[in-house]
């Protein structure tokens, strides 16, 4: 019998051995050798006498109410763990596990161990008891999902009780044990919410020492012996277009016409690779980062600010290695020819994208401080028109979703919230990134080296087509293709007229029907831009795969050494770097996403019992989904709402009383509760609110 039938029970949940034997029609006498050949081969776990299970890797995600699931990486279904067996399983944990009976519609998982933890220290509040006539300490974590309190094994002297301490932790059976590495302050000092943040998603906001020691022998400035091999690129009109609180510059650019017409852009990319060198402890440092983290009030980079700010960054009027991309491109947007090579740059202008979209619009005095690159940035306009369009043609897909910032106080809460603007100038960068690294990464493919590429993969269809149906929920008109969604199709349904506040719905409906942006070192293509090669070649002071695009350019490409062992660093490094770093991705979105969750609920603080106009942004079975004109996002809780209850998750309807309310709607309610520990803003509907009394009768407010 072949072994993979075997596993494929295994994998059913038929677990015990005769059920297992049925299930095959085989003698379980046949059958004990075959398992325990797979046991050899660990693919199959022994759990006692009769019981069996095919190994699996998964990750855990632990719920509030203690119970928990294992999720495996390209499996859509997740295996449920009950209670009683999640008494130290923490979510981010890598387990063995093996898949057995189905529970509620799920498989369940029985814990085999744990492979990793994923919280090595725990930040929280510091706190001394006296238990039993000794005194004792304790850090309650203040991480929402490590919810734990740790026993001080440990101690800094002088603690007072109520600071936030950062300690490392260690798994003693059910019991966890903290050794105190730094008291970070009190709860109220600026900043602290932020650095609490920052430190559960295991950013580190300093460099080791290590790191310190190999940066500070790198110079200040380019010498003149660097220069020797490079293309010398100073007397080119040259410059970098970033925000206006930019402080780190790694793209800059130029552009010139040739006699037929055809655009030459140049696209520069700061040389990191020259500095960073692999074996250094510089650069095991940056991959264990991964990449930059941009919180409300700092950033906490990938290398450090010498290299970052420094001799990395492409700042005006100074001397910088880089890697050039130049390109020959047609008056229609077609690439003929292109360069990559080594050089050294001299910025002739820092601009900003403001600058740059106040010129495009005509502005005379910005015109007249910068006359000498006024014709170029209007060229570089019509360029990026064209590629744009191109991109268009061949079905690129353009989600428009809100995004916003925070301007602080200096006791670091929010004083303002604002909605971040993208216009002209911010598309020509955009636009001419995605080029070059879509020429790398056609460069790279075709020659057959070694690469690190940023692949998007096609949707599932279901998926599409399940988000088409939501969309037909709020009553909107969708043209529904019978067979295959393609991209052209997608792109007609989110250029159709919608009213405003249904776009951003439309918009994430389909977003979320999306496969994942992750790193590869095949080159699977960008489902949504539309491009068959495609890699993260524009960014190396902030992202790591750039940075390692930059030495396999230079290691196969520029300087090809016969001695490269081409296949052994493809397949035994790059898979290994590319999902590092893909999570890492993914750790750093989330980090933001869980500040930014905590400001908005901070600014709501002092805004409860007022009344905001929202627009039902999603629905669950616990209740309804609010988001302001200012980007918060509250939950109406089906305890607050007054009336009896229907909800239909296939038509996103709930009916309260006599009122229906649909995706889409704009609705009046009123802050309840805002809460900046847990990053949660409650909402009632205003009516709801008014009907219990309001504010005069706090009491019924929550049934």
């Amino acid at each position: 019998m072949e072994k993979e039938l075997i596993l494929e029970k295994l994998n059913q949940g038929i677990t015990n051995l005769g059920s297992l034997a049925s299930a095959l029609h085989i003698s379980k006498k046949d059958l004990i050798p075959m398992l325990e050949e797979l046991i050899a081969q660990h693919d199959v776990f022994q759990d006692g006498k009769y019981r069996y299970g095919i190994i699996k890797k998964g990750t855990i995600d632990r719920k509030q109410n203690d119970y928990g699931f294992v999720c495996v990486e390209n499996e859509d279904k997740d295996y449920y763990v009950p209670e009683e067996d999640m008494y130290n399983l923490y979510t981010g944990d890598q387990v063995e596990f093996y898949p057995y009976d189905a529970s509620y519609r799920l498989l369940n998982a029985r814990i085999i161990r744990v492979l990793e933890r994923k919280n090595q220290f725990i930040i929280g509040r510091y706190e001394q008891r006296i238990k039993k006539g000794k005194i004792k300490a304790y850090i309650h974590s203040t991480n929402l999902k490590f919810k734990v309190t740790a026993v001080v094994k440990k101690d800094l002297p002088n603690i007072q009780n109520g600071m936030i301490v950062y300690a490392q932790i260690s798994y003693v059976g059910t019991a966890i044990e903290a050794s105190i590495l730094e008291v970070l302050g009190h709860p109220d000092d600026p900043g602290m919410d932020i650095t609490q943040i920052a430190l559960e998603y295991g950013f580190s906001l300093d460099f080791p020492i290590e790191v310190a020691g190999e940066v500070h022998q790198i110079e200040d400035e380019v010498s003149k012996e660097e220069l020797v091999g490079r293309k010398d690129f100073t007397n080119l009109s040259i410059f970098t277009i970033d925000g206006d609180d930019s402080k780190d510059f790694d793209d800059a650019i130029s552009i010139e016409r040739d006699k037929d017409g055809n655009y030459i852009l140049g696209v520069y990319i700061a040389d990191v690779s020259h500095y960073v060198k692999e074996g250094m402890a510089l650069d095991e440092e940056a991959l264990k980062r991964g990449t930059s983290v941009y919180l409300a009030d700092r950033v906490i980079p990938m290398l450090p600010h010498k290299l970052s700010n420094g001799i990395c960054s492409l700042n005006e009027n100074v001397i910088r290695l880089v890697l050039a991309c130049r390109m020959t491109i047609s008056q229609v947007g077609k690439l003929m020819d292109y360069e990559i090579c080594e050089g050294y740059i001299c910025s002739k202008h820092r601009m900003t994208y403001h600058n740059v979209n106040e010129i495009l619009k005509g502005n005379v005095e910005l015109c007249n401080q910068y006359k000498d690159i006024v014709a170029s940035i209007k060229d570089m306009h019509q360029l990026s028109l064209i590629l744009r369009s191109i991109r268009q043609r061949k079905g690129a897909l353009s989600f428009e979703t809100k995004e916003y910032k925070f301007k602080l106080n200096e006791d670091s809460s929010p004083k303002e919230i604002i909605e971040i603007k993208r216009d002209e100038a911010e598309k020509i960068i955009e636009d001419f990134m995605l080029m070059a690294n879509e020429t790398v990464a056609y460069n790279m493919s075709i020659l057959h080296f070694p690469c690190i590429y940023r692949i998007h993969e096609e949707p599932d269809q279901e998926n599409l087509f399940r988000a088409l149906a939501q969309i037909q929920s709020m009553g909107l008109e969708v043209d529904v293709p019978k067979s295959t969604i393609t991209p052209k199709a997608i792109q007609k349904i989110l250029a159709q007229e919608y009213e405003d506040t249904l776009r951003p719905i439309v918009n994430n409906f389909m977003l979320r029907s999306m496969m994942k942006a992750k790193y590869s070192r095949e080159c699977l293509g960008h489902y949504g831009l539309a491009m068959r090669y495609y890699c993260h070649f524009t960014s190396p002071i902030r992202r790591y795969p750039d940075l390692m695009v930059h030495r396999l350019l230079k290691k196969f490409f520029l300087h090809p050494n016969p001695l490269n062992k081409e296949e052994n660093y493809s397949q035994t490094i790059l898979a290994e770097i590319a999902l590092r770093n893909s999570k890492s991705e993914r750790n750093a979105i989330e980090c933001e996403r869980s500040v930014n969750d905590m400001l908005f609920a901070w600014y709501m603080q002092s805004h409860i019992f007022k009344h905001f106009q929202g627009q039902i942004t999603s629905m669950t079975s616990f209740g309804i989904f609010v988001t302001l004109e200012n980007g918060v996002e509250g939950l109406i809780s089906t305890d607050t709402m007054h009336g009896f209850i229907t909800y239909s998750e296939e038509q996103n309807l709930y009916i309260v009383g006599n009122t229906k309310y649909r995706l889409g709607q704009t609705v009046q309610v009123v802050v309840l509760r805002a809460n900046k520990l847990t990053r949660r803003v409650d909402f009632m509907f205003e009516n709801d609110y008014n009907k219990v009394g309001g504010q005069k009768d706090e009491n019924r407010l929550f049934k």
